[in-house]
């Protein structure tokens, strides 16, 4: 994961609001914090805000996304955007107006330009062709990873990935889930509606209007600067909806497994772990690899 610092912020009003220490995490989530002056007394939440390191020092954020040539990374990403509109067709069925999940990654494939062809092509699999797998691993350093996978033979895909994990410093081992909540994540671009720019202050503040737990910047595999709301998993479409109204531009809408617990890892351990994660996301079952790094 990237590695994010982070601060605590007391909520009574919308309008009444301030960053505490932003760059330093001053409370766990949800713990109470001293009333902000001039604030008439309210029941108070608490969101996290989160931003990247400065530039130079988030050592994992450069590392972990190392690319190959253009070609075999676009490839690599239709590769994974096909398992996705598989999965969301087992799970909904094959018609976006009657599936949210199977429109919003649509909606991403467009975005990356994915060939009309190889859309349809995913979108005519056999509903029930495929078996939805979720492994547990522990890699380098202690860090836990959760690694998804599409597969038509789930005990093939059991002993690639156990292979993947032992060659490269890890093992399948049960309990890395707990590590990591289910959280819906909106993924927005920086600029708004209006091609106007849009800061984490500005984010902070349509983030408690929507409703949203945590904000993050975050880059895509292209480098280009996001913002990921994460909220509720049952309040992803009404905040992803909410942020649209207020002037937002949606890049994608899902679930993802968010870590509530960092490890950090040494020079060597960091490393060892890339190259892992990149042998797992390169093996053709698998969607997503979920970490704990920081």
């Amino acid at each position: 994961m990237m590695s994010w610092t982070a601060a605590s912020l007391r909520m009574t009003a919308v309008p009444c609001f301030r960053v505490r220490c932003l760059g330093f995490r001053v409370g766990p989530w949800g713990a109470s914090q001293h009333a902000n002056p001039g604030c008439g007394a309210a029941p108070h939440r608490t969101l996290h805000v989160s931003a990247t390191a400065s530039a130079g020092h988030n050592k994992w954020s450069k590392v972990r996304h190392i690319k190959g040539p253009k070609d075999m990374e676009r490839s690599r990403i239709f590769s994974k955007l096909t398992l996705s509109i598989r999965l969301a067709v087992k799970e909904g069925g094959p018609n976006p107006e009657n599936n949210s999940s199977l429109a919003n990654i649509l909606e991403v494939c467009r975005s990356k330009n994915m060939p009309k062809s190889t859309i349809e092509s995913a979108l005519k699999t056999e509903k029930n062709k495929g078996i939805h797998l979720l492994y547990e691993g522990r890699g380098p350093g202690g860090s836990s990873l959760l690694i998804e996978a599409l597969s038509n033979s789930g005990p093939k895909c059991h002993l690639d990935i156990k292979y993947i994990l032992n060659k490269n410093g890890g093992m399948m081992a049960e309990g890395a889930r707990h590590f990591f909540d289910k959280k819906g994540v909106v993924v927005v671009g920086v600029e708004d509606r209006e091609k106007k720019a849009v800061n984490l202050e500005r984010a902070l503040e349509l983030a408690i209007e929507a409703g949203a737990e945590d904000v993050k910047e975050a880059e895509d595999e292209e480098e280009k600067n996001l913002f990921k709301f994460i909220c509720d998993a049952s309040s992803l479409h009404q905040v992803r909806k909410k942020l649209d109204s207020l002037g937002l531009c949606p890049v994608s809408c899902s679930m993802e497994f968010i870590p509530h617990s960092k490890v950090q890892l040494a020079e060597p351990e960091l490393e060892q772990a890339v190259h892992l994660i990149q042998a797992l996301n390169n093996y053709e079952d698998v969607i997503h690899v979920y970490d704990n790094i920081e």
